[in-house]
């Protein structure tokens, strides 16, 4: 995953990639490192997934951007817009189907 510092980064990442996987997360939360290391780690299986994150204190506009409310928070973006969300506690296993549901989305068109 590769980490961002600024919205408009973020903003042009969604842009142009038909998928993207963001984690807002914070510098001192320990579940925010392990859910990281878990996305990335299942991201090693879905090469179609940009996964990027950033950290609240870097850039506070983005969590106001996505009204991420809590750390960590994933989203996932398909074609620029959100279509999974999950904070907190994240459930991989659905994660995953969903990632593939996604995949084989962007494959048709």
């Amino acid at each position: 995953m590769q980490r961002l510092h600024q919205l408009n980064e973020i903003k042009q990442a969604i842009q142009e990639h038909a998928l993207v996987l963001l984690l807002i997360k914070t510098s001192q939360c320990g579940v925010c490192e392990s859910i990281q290391a878990k996305a990335a780690s299942l991201l090693e299986s879905h090469a179609a997934v940009r996964g990027i994150y950033v950290f609240m204190e870097d850039a506070p506009d983005t969590a106001a951007e996505y009204l991420a409310l809590a750390a960590p928070t994933l989203l996932l973006f398909f074609q620029g817009k959100e279509v999974y969300r999950e904070s907190r506690f994240v459930r991989f296993e659905e994660l995953e189907q969903v990632l593939y549901r996604y995949e084989e989305a962007s494959e048709e068109i």
